[in-house]
């Protein structure tokens, strides 16, 4: 591969730092700008956001973290959701909370944010050290971060407070602890502090221990060839793991999955419509990347990346979320598939120079869209405005209708209780709640409407300029818009250009 001038072995890092913290940090900076204040982006932020500053309020324990783990119920469910679910302490609420303790003159938001580009940036170096460690050039290492960082599904992880993000610096952290050779304190090998970031991702669930463990033992195998060190960290690991959560699944439930009954293709290429996945040239230059390194497939690294890729898969195809894992792995092959692209040799330089110019370009396009996305992704202001006049003008006892993905910011704001939010686990009855919430919206029979409505004791109901331009409604006189419009039990209370309130009326 020929080397660059302007990338140096030297520079290449800065340069993707750089690049890193542009795309970490601008999207907030858009949102600050527009709305006058740090405003978290997306649903799922809300409810870390929440438990985070229950802790700091002390209106939760620490303690917590350990009675959930008991045989009885946790007292600390969510009180502001219909059905019931508890709250599910973890190690990043703790972090999250200490901060806001002993940095008071910041808020939560702002040390979610800061904490979020600070562990993106982490992430990417962690990543580019362990690339180094198997002896992957510089210029390849050049390729894969640059993809990885304009990939969708890594800006996703570390634009969205979501605690996944955490959990996936920890598993870098531990891993290039463990693959370390050198020693620390004088005596004490460097691996043995992998026991630190191993111990805490254990508590945040069996899976995330499980691809801990994947890893580890993968090295092992395919690289150290020694063992005997994986049993007693694996066991470690395991032990705590199931110590926290077997009790929570036994008394909850399993974590839910919603991709067995989708289509394959819906689920994993943005372009179809995934919301979580890979774009559509990544998984073209993937191709590529395979036919590159399956002539050497029985080297060990290019085994070890077959056989993590497959495993990951099948754990991203069980729960979606981890997919965030595989993200990794298919940006190695994508590099892969890039570099094989640019050693071939072309007929003709002018179809290869437009070749690489339409890919370069998709790749570009896909960060910035998705930059762009999470610019404007509710809450805007417009919601937080509205959010604000329900919680001073709606009594304390209301409950709210709105669109799922709505559902932790609306508690958030307004304090008040929702029939239904995002997330779908340790809910028995996910299903049937999101069931109730999409007959009452598409529904044109008042008495069947105002039955639900009353079951659940609802009074009020958000709605977006979204859901009326398809994420619920397609035409303006469908379902519960057409009872807004022809009865009188329905008033719409509040209004701005994005965002209105309606107020149902109980009979009697």
């Amino acid at each position: 591969m020929e080397e660059i001038s302007y990338i140096t072995k030297k520079n290449y890092i800065l340069y993707i730092i750089l690049i890193t913290a542009i795309f970490l940090i601008v999207p907030h900076m858009i949102r600050y700008v527009n709305y006058g204040e740090l405003i978290l982006p997306g649903d799922k932020s809300y409810y870390h956001l929440s438990i985070s500053e229950q802790l700091l309020n002390k209106e939760l324990s620490v303690n917590e973290v350990f009675s959930q783990a008991g045989l009885s119920k946790t007292n600390f469910n969510d009180k502001l959701i219909i059905p019931f679910r508890p709250l599910i302490i973890t190690p990043y609420h703790l972090i999250i909370a200490a901060f806001g303790r002993y940095i008071p003159y910041i808020s939560l938001t702002g040390i979610m944010l800061g904490l979020l580009i600070m562990f993106g940036l982490a992430s990417v170096f962690l990543f580019d050290r362990i690339l180094e460690r198997f002896k992957v050039s510089y210029l390849q290492r050049f390729i894969i971060l640059l993809l990885l960082v304009l990939s969708p599904l890594f800006l996703q992880t570390f634009l969205m407070p979501d605690q996944i993000y955490f959990v996936i610096f920890l598993q870098l952290l531990g891993f290039y602890l463990y693959t370390s050779k050198t020693t620390s304190l004088k005596y004490l090998p460097v691996k043995y502090l992998s026991l630190i970031p191993y111990v805490i991702i254990s508590v945040f669930g069996i899976f995330h221990t499980l691809i801990a463990v994947m890893f580890i033992l993968g090295y092992e195998l395919f690289v150290n060839k020694k063992y005997w060190q994986i049993i007693g960290l694996s066991i470690v690991m395991i032990g705590i793991s199931l110590y926290f959560n077997l009790p929570i699944y036994y008394k909850y439930g399993f974590i839910k999955t919603s991709i067995l009954s989708e289509n394959i293709l819906q689920s994993y290429v943005t372009d179809l419509g995934a919301s979580e996945g890979f774009g559509i040239f990544a998984i073209i230059l993937t191709i590529f990347g395979l036919i590159k390194t399956w002539p050497e497939k029985y080297e060990k690294k290019y085994s070890w990346i077959y056989v993590s890729c497959l495993v990951l898969f099948v754990f991203s195809f069980i729960y979606h979320q981890y997919v965030n894992y595989l993200n990794f792995i298919v940006i190695i092959l994508s590099a892969f598939g890039l570099i094989y692209l640019l050693e071939i040799k072309w007929e003709l330089k002018i179809i290869k120079n437009f070749t690489f110019l339409i890919i370069i370009l998709g790749i570009l396009f896909s960060g910035v869209s998705f930059i762009s996305r999470v610019a404007e992704m509710p809450p805007t202001q417009e919601f937080i405005d509205a959010f604000g006049w329900i919680k001073s003008n709606k009594p304390v006892d209301s409950v709210i209708l709105s669109h799922p993905e709505y559902g932790h910011m609306i508690k958030y704001h307004t304090q008040l209780k929702v029939l239904i939010d995002s997330n779908q686990n340790l809910i028995e009855d996910y299903s049937y709640f999101k069931g109730i919430t999409n007959t009452i919206f598409q529904s044109r029979s008042l008495k069947e409407v105002e039955e639900l409505m009353t079951r659940f004791n609802i009074n009020l109901i958000f709605i977006s300029k979204e859901m009326k331009e398809g994420l619920v409604w397609d035409k303006p006189n469908q379902g519960l818009l057409f009872l807004f419009d022809n009865s009188d039990k329905f008033r719409r209370v509040y209004l701005n250009p994005y965002a209105e309130v309606w107020e149902y009326k109980k009979s009697g």
